[in-house]
């Protein structure tokens, strides 16, 4: 099997943790990515790409794939999408784009792929998650597909027949584009199919006929090595992170007016908790950051009850990492969760009674 040259290749990063930005390109660079560059947020990554194709000769482009978080303040990983697959100043409205995110849930998964994502990775990731989905994007690319609502890959993943009865778009309504084709009348079909040469397997030095490259063992598992020895500065990370939350949520009771403001924050922060922990090797943090995005969601005020419950879960990452409590963490980590529990079933009926 051809090893691809991903030395060739170029990446750009999106994510708005400094610390998850830098495992990310580090990640990216240990299994063989030539250039990763990265940025803090959506609105970063635009303006990267807009002076970067400023400066390259025309029909250049300006990197080879994104990998971008889809939370983060302001322009999210959504909107940069919208903005390059449909905006009249992206620099490729085909540009490969991998969502990566902690909030893997239908209605986000649902939204990357309606708006044209490449594929969607949730944290927490291993560095064989990111190999694997990345030989795949430049391996297998979908055909691209225009239709009313719509641009991006195809969505259906494998190319099975369809009954003839059961087609809302008959063969004489598409129109197959191809590198050479001029594409007159396009305005007249409502389905454009673009199936254009694999530039970036091509440029990996891959052929269509080969099955989907995978990476050298010890080249996976010196990736994995890269992440895990960030494990201690990532527990510096979370100690910092969680007593700014401990901060937040002790001004809750005290500041009735940056209640809204405050609960953002915390909610945000439990969201970068939640997709981080599994990957240091905390996945009790993964559960605890959950629970505690999932409990501050869309929140604009707290009850005493809920201050309390807020309170139960900082105080619960604490305790992991403070106790260095790895893994499923055995009698402390069930000790730790059954106590979590008892405060959410005792807040949640003190409030259901009108308490608090």
């Amino acid at each position: 099997m051809t090893q691809p040259k991903l030395d060739l290749l170029s990446v750009l990063v999106v994510e708005d943790s400094g610390f998850i930005r830098s495992v990310l390109t580090a990640t990216l660079r240990a299994i063989g990515i030539g250039h990763a560059h990265a940025v803090a947020s959506g609105a970063d990554a635009i303006r990267w790409l807009e002076e970067r194709r400023a400066a390259l000769p025309p029909g250049a482009a300006p990197v080879d794939l994104i990998l971008s978080d889809l939370v983060m303040p302001e322009v999210n990983g959504l909107m940069l999408l919208r903005w390059i697959r449909y905006s009249p100043k992206s620099p490729d409205k085909f540009l490969p784009v991998l969502m990566l995110s902690g909030a893997a849930d239908r209605q986000y998964v649902e939204q990357a792929r309606d708006l044209g994502a490449t594929d969607f990775i949730a944290k927490p990731f291993s560095a064989h998650t990111i190999a694997s989905r990345l030989l795949f994007a430049i391996a297998r690319p979908r055909r691209f597909v225009l239709a009313k609502g719509y641009f991006g890959p195809d969505r259906r993943r494998a190319d099975k027949p369809v009954a003839m009865d059961c087609r809302t778009t008959m063969p004489s309504e598409i129109l197959v584009v191809h590198s050479a084709s001029k594409a007159r009348g396009i305005d007249r079909f409502p389905v454009i199919y673009f199936d254009l040469p694999n530039r970036l397997g091509a440029k990996a030095g891959l052929t269509p006929r080969e099955p989907v490259p995978t990476l050298p063992p010890e080249v996976l598992a010196a990736a994995e090595e890269e992440i895990m020895n960030r494990a201690g500065d990532y527990a510096v990370w979370i100690g910092a992170e969680v007593d700014e939350m401990g901060r937040r949520v002790d001004r809750l009771p005290r500041d009735p007016e940056a209640v809204p403001g405050l609960l953002a924050h915390i909610n945000r922060s439990a969201h970068e908790m939640r997709g981080q922990g599994g990957i240091f090797g905390y996945p009790l943090i993964t559960l605890i950051a959950k629970s505690l995005y999932e409990a501050t969601r869309g929140g604009q005020t707290v009850t005493a009850n809920e201050h309390l419950l807020f309170k139960a879960h900082v105080d619960a990452i604490r305790a992991v990492m403070s106790g260095r409590v790895s893994g499923d963490g055995g009698a402390t980590g069930k000790q730790l969760l059954a106590s979590l529990d008892v405060a959410k079933r005792k807040y949640a009926k003190a409030a259901e009674a009108g308490g608090g």
